[in-house]
């Protein structure tokens, strides 16, 4: 049973999940205000460059915060050089007398500096509660401020006995609606989606969120060759400035020429002694350009670069019910067994597994 330091934060979690997919590079942070025991106030940070969680929630309370602990999942800025006006100050003229948080705000600009403005003022601060789950629901933010890289997650379909696709560049359905609606909620939490060309090509994806409301993330495509249909979908559609192609910088002017005329984002990448993209430069590309979260979703070439580079977080598998005994199946795709399982999902039929390297 939670204690009420972890119901409130509980709740700020909750509140801080209605902005999933909006507040990158921000992280998702909610807040409450309680009162006597009563909830005064409540709000979350709704979208990058917007009010933070502190400030809605001291705007929106219904009565006087002076004396009420202030409940936050991440540690109040007390900083001046970004977008939206530091909180600590605005919480310590509030006249707040208590702030519990979950965990820390990793940013040096931040990391414990709201935190000793607060107690400097007098005002009493509790860290560490539901910790652990604070981690994992601003996962995104945490690995991008620590690493300076993206979260990334690969998100593999196989048939029930582990193949990817029957045929080689012919499209394969693998799962079912269930399955559809799950990944269309992932793509619309994530700041980018990656694929290779064969997956336009054999494909012809439309890579956007539409079982489900969310924004639509950006469209990565590793195009070594630029070897790409230029009348696939992701080139032509209304989303098409959405869509970022990194390919070879040994490619000639002209063969780059009709890509650019279609009003993408092309960035050159060198390629590796394996003729490949290298795949942490473009990583750090994607970085600079502020996507911190990146959901993979292949193919089989492109999962076994990644996995074989070790450039992933977590690996999500979703197993068909049915079985194809043929095919083709990825190579490194027994890492697995080295990763922890963390859940599982039934989803009509299909079935869900999440692995986490910690």
């Amino acid at each position: 049973m939670m204690n009420e330091n972890e119901k409130y934060i509980e709740m700020c979690f909750e509140l801080a999940s209605n902005a999933k997919g909006f507040t990158s590079p921000n992280p998702l942070v909610g807040c409450v205000i309680v009162k006597n025991g009563k909830i005064i106030g409540s709000g979350y940070h709704n979208k990058y460059g917007e009010a933070h969680a502190e400030r809605e929630a001291i705007n929106n309370a219904n009565e006087s915060v002076e004396g009420a602990t202030l409940y936050c999942n991440l540690e109040p800025c007390s900083h001046l050089n970004k977008q939206t006006p530091p909180c600590v100050p605005l919480i310590i003229k509030s006249g707040i007398k208590k702030v519990v948080i979950s965990n820390r705000d990793p940013n040096p600009f931040v990391n414990g500096k709201g935190i000793s403005e607060l107690k400097r003022n007098g005002i009493e601060v509790v860290e560490n509660i539901l910790s652990e789950k604070g981690l994992d629901f601003n996962k995104f933010y945490f690995k991008s401020i620590s690493q300076k890289l993206p979260y990334i997650t690969l998100k593999i379909a196989l048939s029930k006995d582990g193949y990817i696709n029957k045929l080689e560049n012919v499209r394969t359905k693998i799962t079912g609606e269930q399955a559809d609606v799950f990944v269309h909620q992932l793509r619309s939490e994530y700041d980018a989606i990656l694929v290779g060309a064969n997956t336009i090509n054999v494909d012809n994806p439309q890579l956007n969120v539409r079982y489900v409301k969310g924004r639509n993330p950006k469209r990565i495509i590793l195009d070594g060759n630029l070897s790409s249909d230029i009348n696939s979908i992701v080139f032509n559609d209304e989303q098409k400035f959405n869509t970022m192609v990194f390919c070879s910088d040994k490619l000639s002017n002209e063969k780059i020429e009709k890509y650019l005329n279609k009003e993408i984002q092309l960035c050159k990448v060198e390629p590796n002694s394996n003729n490949q993209l290298e795949i942490l430069s473009v990583l750090e590309i994607l970085m600079n350009k502020k996507i911190t979260s990146l959901l993979v979703e292949g193919g089989a070439n492109i999962f076994d670069q990644f996995i074989k580079e070790n450039l992933f977080d977590e690996i999500i598998i979703i197993r068909s019910k049915e079985n194809f005994g043929y095919g083709i199946k990825p190579e490194n795709l027994d890492i697995i067994s080295q990763l922890k399982k963390y859940s599982s999902l039934n989803l009509g039929g299909d079935e869900l597994e999440l692995y986490k390297k910690y």
